[in-house]
Parts: C-alpha cells; structure tokens; sequence
C-alpha cells in the first residue's frame, strides 16, 4: 500500500505539493486566514478563528494581521506566545512554538524546501497530462523553545529547533538547530553570546 502525499510529506519524504487533497486542506485554511485577516480587530472571536485551523492554540496568545499558515493543524503555539504582524508559517511538517515566545514582524517559519537539483524539481507525473507538471517538496520539523524572541525579518529553516529562552536577531537565517540561552544572528545564524 502506497503512502499518502501527507503522509509522505510528514514522513520527511519527497512529496507532490500539487496533491489533490493537500491543496484541498490548504484551501480550507486559506479561507479561514483569510477570514482572520480581515475581522474587525476588537471583535472576540478573532482568535477563536485561529483556534479552528491550528493543531494546538492556548487558552491565552495574539496573533496581529495579517498573519499566513500553510495548513494549521501542524502549528502549534504555547500560552502567552505573541505573534507579530506579516509571520508565514509554512508548516508541511510539525512546527512548535513555546510557552511567552516573542516573534516580531516579518518572520518566515518554514518547514518545507525543494530539491536541490533542477532535474529533481519538477515532475510531469501525469501519464493522461503529460504536459502537467507538478513540484517536488520534501518538510521537517520546527521546534522554538519557551521564552524565545525571534527578531523582525527572521527566516527559519527546515529541520531547526531553537532552545529555549533563546534570542534570534533580526534578519537572521537560522540554517541549524541554536542552543537555549544564547543571542544568534547573521545568514547563516550564529551563536554571539551566551546568556
């Protein structure tokens, strides 16, 4: 029996991002989001439309708009978190967010990357739409510890987990797995000063 593009893609295997039912589920987020994105900003039920897409969303946490994620139940976020305006949280596979974990404006959560080969791309996978193609994406996890700040601009990359009460300075690109209680920054991030 043949595995599911889902459960290929939080296997850590390659995977059609094109699949009929990934686009579906995604579809059904985007409506919701984009629901969130344009709701009054003091109505009280702004964050109970988060609540309905995300695998897990506490009691207490904000999320400004506009604010983007991939498919929701992969995402979740710990109580007190706060997340900026602009934040894109691209979760083909499981992203967590600690407890009071800071994130600014503008960062990119992502769990999902291409092949690196060109060849290896793009697929024609079709035999009735031989001019079909579709492209290949392969995801892992994300994990950012309790107590974190992640700095404006920030982009995470796939397979990283970030300890906890870690800062990550602004505009960084965080390529590998930070250790708790240390400042990171740069492209790639590295560890500058440990707290």
């Amino acid at each position: 029996m043949s595995k599911s593009a889902k459960e290929l893609m939080l296997a850590g295997e390659p995977f059609l991002a094109g699949d009929p039912d990934l686009i579906a589920q995604a579809g059904r987020t985007r409506a919701i989001i984009h629901k969130f994105n344009t709701i009054e900003y003091d109505d009280p039920n702004r964050m109970d439309l988060l609540r309905s897409v995300l695998g897990k969303a506490p009691t207490e946490f904000w999320v400004e708009s506009p604010f983007y994620v991939e498919y929701g139940e992969m995402t979740q976020i710990g109580e007190r978190s706060f997340i900026n305006r602009n934040c894109t949280i691209m979760d083909n596979h499981f992203v967590k967010i600690g407890c009071e974990t800071l994130i600014a404006p503008n960062v990119q959560i992502l769990t999902a990357g291409h092949p690196i080969r060109a060849d290896e791309r793009c697929v024609y996978p079709y035999p009735d739409a031989p001019d079909q193609m579709n492209f290949v994406n392969q995801a892992a996890p994300i994990t950012i510890g309790d107590n974190c700040w992640i700095g404006a601009g920030v982009t995470i990359l796939p397979g990283v987990t970030i300890g906890d009460r870690t800062t990550i300075g602004a505009g960084a690109v965080v390529t590998k797995d930070i250790p708790s209680d240390c400042v990171a920054v740069g492209s790639p991030a590295r560890v500058v000063k440990k707290l």
